[in-house]
This record gives C-alpha cells, sequence and structure tokens, in this order.
C-alpha cells in the first residue's frame, strides 16, 4: 500500500471512530451534552487532531447518520433488485430490512429520527441540510418503488403506493420509537413481539392473498 492510500485510509479510520464515539455519547447523554472535547477523549484523540477531519459535532453526527443511511439503501436496493425472486415474501423482506437497519447501528437509527422529526435540521449549515435530505430521499424513493411493484404485481392491495409505503414504515417506525420509550421509564421492552405482531396485522390487511402471508425471517 502506498503512502497517499495510507494516509486515506487512516483519514477513513480516523473520521469513523469519532462517528463511534460520538453515537455512544449521543446515546448516553444526549445531544445537548456532546461536545468535541468529550468526542475526542473517547475516541483517544486531541481536540485539534479531531478538528482537522470535523468542523464541529454537527458535522459528525450527520456523517454518522448519512453513513448508516448509505447501509439502507444498500439494503433496500437489493430487495428491489431481486423483487421478482422474494415475490411471494416481498412484505415480510422489506420489514426484515427495516430490522437490519435499526439493529445494525440502533444509536444512528435513533439519531436519524431525532434529526429528521425536530426543529434540529432546520438550524443545520445548509449542506449538512441538504446531505441528510438527499439520503432520506433515497431511501424514501426506494421504498415507494418497492411498494408500488408489489401492487403492480398484485401482491399487495390496490391503493396509492406512496399510502401504503409510508404506513409499513411508520407503523415499523413507531414500534421502535415506543419500545425505545418504554425502555427508558420502565426498563421493559416487547420489541420484538410487538413487531411481529405488527408484520402480522400488516399481512393481512395489505397482501392479496393470506395464503402467502410469509413467516418473518
Amino acid at each position: 500500500m502506498g503512502i497517499i492510500e495510507r494516509k486515506k485510509r487512516e483519514k477513513a479510520l480516523r473520521r469513523e471512530y469519532a462517528m463511534e464515539a460520538a453515537m455512544a455519547i449521543y446515546n448516553e447523554e444526549g445531544y445537548h451534552a456532546m461536545t468535541m472535547e468529550k468526542i475526542a477523549e473517547r475516541c483517544e484523540v486531541s481536540r485539534a487532531s479531531l478538528y482537522l477531519y470535523f468542523k464541529n459535532k454537527d458535522e459528525i453526527l450527520i456523517g454518522a447518520i448519512v453513513a448508516h443511511m448509505a447501509y439502507f439503501t444498500d439494503l433496500l436496493q437489493d430487495l428491489y433488485d431481486n423483487r421478482e425472486q422474494m415475490r411471494d415474501s416481498l412484505l415480510a423482506e422489506l420489514w426484515g430490512r427495516f430490522i437490519d437497519f435499526h439493529e445494525k447501528k440502533p444509536d444512528t437509527f435513533h439519531a436519524s429520527v431525532y434529526f429528521g422529526n425536530s426543529e434540529m435540521i432546520v438550524n443545520l449549515p445548509e449542506h449538512l441540510r441538504k446531505s441528510i435530505n438527499e439520503s432520506g430521499s433515497r431511501v424514501v424513493k426506494l421504498q415507494h418503488r418497492i411498494v408500488a411493484w408489489g401492487i403492480e404485481a398484485g401482491v399487495f392491495i390496490d391503493c396509492n403506493p406512496m399510502t401504503l409505503s409510508e404506513v409499513i414504515w411508520t407503523s415499523f417506525l413507531g414500534i421502535t420509537q415506543l419500545e425505545r420509550s418504554k425502555q427508558a421509564l420502565s426498563h421493559k421492552n416487547h420489541y420484538e413481539t410487538t413487531r411481529t405482531l405488527a408484520l402480522e396485522i400488516l399481512s393481512r390487511g395489505i397482501i392479496k392473498k393470506l395464503s402467502a402471508i410469509p413467516e418473518q425471517r
């Protein structure tokens, strides 16, 4: 490996360490308690070194969110590319990709929800706002394409594909947020049971033939 390639790899690794440190602090203390000093201390670099890679904590957080959204985009693209083969389990496969997106990096998942559903995004610099909006737009478009194909192929009931896509996604999103709140308040969590029941209910209402209802993977 040449010097230039090694330096690029080292830079990428340091950025990744910083994003992981930031997400850990976000999960433990919340957004407003985060500082560049805490992030630098967590990833064992000087604050001056951290500023070589990021201007502020928002850049770090948005970088982590956008990277995780790219992972989600890949999951959805794979489903769309293989939709014919997964026709009989399309809803379960889509639901399974939601689960993968959530469980791979739960802290980043919840941070993306926080920035997407609050005034925080309005206060971001334009380039960061554009970055998160574009990554979110790619995800939404793919979800709509998958659901639209399901309707056209006769797998799902006839309805507005954008509305149905939003119903499926917000059902999953609502469960994750409810169970996170329950865990924080009472240390109780019924996430797996609730999401399994939700998929069954959605399947009965969305899939045209009940005999085609797949088991959750």
